[in-house]
């Protein structure tokens, strides 16, 4: 017993004679006895900026309540941060802040070190290094203290023209977009009817390959059936379906007798969906279709968008959506359908010409799935929707897969420079939730954030 008591005592006694012998410098090092023990802020002033209904921006000033803000203290790695951003146009330049130390406090102002006071005004524009010393000044700890706010307005869609950018002449009209491979991919055909295509990187945008004429496509393609299945595009003509890796050379894969390309589902093993002898048919691989036991009827002629995911409350089950038009068909609204992967037909969302929320038929109507909605969007009405619509002046929203579509200006809108254009345009969402604009008679390119927060 004595003897493990003795074994115990030893290597504290070394311990205590070695740390003694240490040169002054490794006093400095940080302790648990020096630290940071709470962090708060005062009240903040925050800037809004409203639209009259006359269209002029009117600004006003609310004071925030900071002090409830949580702050993170991170000891480990000597940061201090709120984890949830402040408003947008919240002043940080001149804040009051109030803190607790196991030590006293300095910080750097101007690049000067400062010594911490509770009525100090405090520009954290950027972040404010802070130094907690121990009283005897033989050890400190750094902190990094950042106050977090919305660069941007998070209830706005914010949408910049990018600089320098042009589209090429030869893509002018019946553009279509894809992503692939972080490439923007861009389909179209010149005043000749001549098919090109060029493409871009996705963090680019100004700078566009030199477009190379389609070749191995024989007739007249259908540029928005041009699909992505597998790493490869594959795009309609006259029954024909082709196949290409670039999008540039073709080669012809079947003559399939389909009339119109209309999705591909989300599922691990996907499926191919189109319309063929005016029945539902389906692949593997683009290249073996088959006729699926439900009559097309009235059904789509051509596809305008399809969005495939899994459903929220069961990863397993897979919701495809397809909205497109009939030519045979005249109405204010056009077509939503959606099939269920454990269900066996398609199923019309809703009546054409019974649902007085239906997704409305714009001319050259884009649809984007865009943060778990989708949004419906394009040039003047084809029909008198409950009013009659302008180019690009409002934005149709769907919470319900496709069911109702509702005007909302205060979730994802459309950029002001876009009202009053033509229709002359294509769009696309890449993986970093920017929505690009693409017009082809002028060439601008536009790119659009959102960031999908709710309000009612």
């Amino acid at each position: 017993m004595k003897r493990t008591v003795i074994s115990l005592i030893c290597p504290i006694i070394i311990g205590l004679c070695f740390t003694s012998c240490l040169p002054e410098a490794e006093e400095t090092e940080l302790t648990s006895t020096v630290a940071l023990i709470s962090f708060s802020i005062n009240d903040l002033k925050t800037r809004h900026t409203i639209t009259l209904e006359s269209g002029k921006d009117s600004t006003y000033t609310t004071i925030m309540d900071a002090s409830s803000i949580p702050f993170t203290i991170d000891h480990i790695n000597g940061q201090v941060y709120n984890a949830s951003p402040i408003s947008y146009g919240t002043d940080v330049t001149h804040v009051v802040t109030k803190l607790e130390a196991d030590g006293y406090v300095f910080y750097y102002k101007d690049g000067e070190k400062t010594g911490y006071s509770a009525a100090d005004s405090i520009d954290f524009t950027e972040p404010v290094k802070f130094t907690v010393v121990s009283n005897d000044e033989k050890f400190s700890r750094d902190y990094l203290i950042t106050l977090n706010v919305y660069k941007t307005d998070p209830y706005a869609t914010h949408w910049e023209q990018i600089e320098g950018a042009a589209l090429p002449a030869e893509l002018s009209t019946n553009l279509k977009a894809l992503i692939k491979d972080e490439q923007v991919y861009l389909f179209g055909q010149d005043a000749e009817g001549k098919y090109y295509t060029t493409s871009t990187s996705v963090e680019d945008g100004a700078q566009w390959q030199s477009p190379v004429e389609w070749s191995g496509v024989e007739g007249v393609a259908d540029a928005s059936s041009v699909t992505l299945f597998e790493d490869a595009f594959y795009v309609l003509a006259e029954g024909t379906l082709y196949r290409s890796e670039n999008g540039m050379q073709w080669e012809a894969t079947a003559t399939s007798g389909l009339t119109c390309l209309l999705a591909v589902t989300s599922e691990a093993t996907s499926t191919v969906w189109g319309i063929k002898d005016n029945t539902f048919a389906y692949s593997a691989d683009m290249l073996e279709w088959n006729n699926y036991d439900q009559n097309a009827g009235n059904g789509i002629d051509k596809r305008i968008a399809y969005f495939s995911e899994a459903l929220r409350t069961n990863p397993n089950i897979h919701r495809t959506i397809v909205i497109g038009s009939a030519k045979q068909l005249a109405d204010t609204c056009v077509q939503v359908w959606s099939k269920i992967s454990t269900e066996q037909e398609w199923a019309e969302v809703v009546p054409m010409g019974t649902n007085r929320y239906g997704c409305p038929n714009l001319e050259n109507l884009a649809v984007i799935s865009y943060h778990g909605k989708m949004y419906a969007f394009g040039g003047k009405s084809l029909g008198n929707r409950l009013v009659p619509t302008e180019a690009f002046d409002a934005c149709y929203e769907s919470r319900d897969n496709g069911v109702t579509w509702r005007v909302r200006d205060y979730a994802f809108s459309l950029a002001k420079a876009f009202e009053g254009r033509d229709s002359n345009f294509t769009t696309v969402v890449d993986a970093h939730n920017r929505v690009w604009m693409l017009w082809g008679t002028s060439g601008e390119v536009w790119r659009g954030t959102w960031s999908g927060i709710d309000i009612w």
